[in-house]
């Protein structure tokens, strides 16, 4: 039997922003839920990256002895702060994909109750896991500033973020929506993303890439990959000191772009209503 549902504030002009003290609550509720109930409690947010810089460091520097591009200072660069620049990227991207997907349905008791807009869920944990990559950005500034690596190409980090969580936040809805009504999406999404990873130069540099294998030209295919350009764009700024290449910017912005279509077209035909289905 299906849930009679209260139809409260439904208008089709409304805005996330006219929903901003819902989605910062949904946020809050993420937050505490993240690591309830465990010792640590938000030191895994450090923990976790920490560790896998640890791992990825003794394999690549040490056993492939992978190395690392001089920082932008003028000074020898240093592999594992290298790619904890992609990594904390990486992981801003893939925890905001990975934990967005599964909202919807997590948010459902409340869906059926109430009208909420199917976004407020996905965004509120968007910002909650922005939250965490902040924190996870600040050791990294603090570590730069440490070896002495800083400049004014740091301001434009916000900009980069912010372009990312937008990105982020519609492949997530998107997705989410898609999984309500096809369950196999999170689990599909789950092996893609993982292979993503080693698509994207967050262990190695894209210049490392040949222009093509086979005939195919892998590394025009590789920059097409936005997350290419989001991770190379974090380390022109952050270690390398320098501005982010405009094409880098332009593909960035065209995904975006893209993505927010697709995401607005997908909350008109399959996400108004969701609650029926959830």
């Amino acid at each position: 039997m299906k849930t009679t549902r209260t139809l409260t504030s439904r208008s089709s002009g409304a805005s996330p922003w006219d929903y901003r003290g819902l989605i910062t609550n949904f946020a809050r509720r993420d937050l505490k839920a993240r690591f309830r109930g465990t010792v640590l409690g938000w030191l895994w947010s450090l923990v976790i990256p920490l560790a896998t810089v640890l791992i990825y460091t003794a394999v690549f520097s040490v056993i492939f002895r992978s190395i690392p591009p001089d920082y932008g200072n003028g000074e020898q660069g240093n592999y594992a702060v290298w790619l904890l620049v992609g990594l904390i990227t990486w992981s801003a991207f893939a925890v905001g994909v990975t934990q967005a997907i599964p909202s919807l349905l997590a948010s459902g008791r409340l869906l059926q109750k109430i009208y909420i807009p199917s976004y407020v869920p996905v965004i509120g944990n968007a910002l909650a896991s922005t939250v965490q990559t902040i924190i996870e950005y600040i050791i990294l500034f603090v570590i730069l500033l440490v070896v002495g690596n800083f400049g004014i190409t740091w301001l434009l980090m916000p900009l980069i973020l912010a372009l990312l969580l937008v990105f982020t936040t519609a492949l997530g809805y998107t997705l989410g929506v898609l999984n309500v009504y096809a369950r196999d999406v999170q689990q599909i999404t789950t092996v893609v993303v993982q292979l993503l990873f080693f698509l994207s130069p967050v262990i190695y540099p894209l210049d490392r890439i040949p222009e093509e294998w086979h005939g195919v030209p892998v590394k025009a295919v590789m920059e097409f990959n936005p997350m290419a350009q989001f991770i190379t764009m974090a380390r022109d700024v952050l270690y390398g000191l320098t501005l982010p290449r405009w094409d880098s910017l332009a593909i960035v912005l065209v995904w975006t772009v893209a993505l927010l279509v697709i995401a607005r077209f997908t909350y008109l035909r399959k996400g108004q209503d969701i609650g029926e289905n959830v």
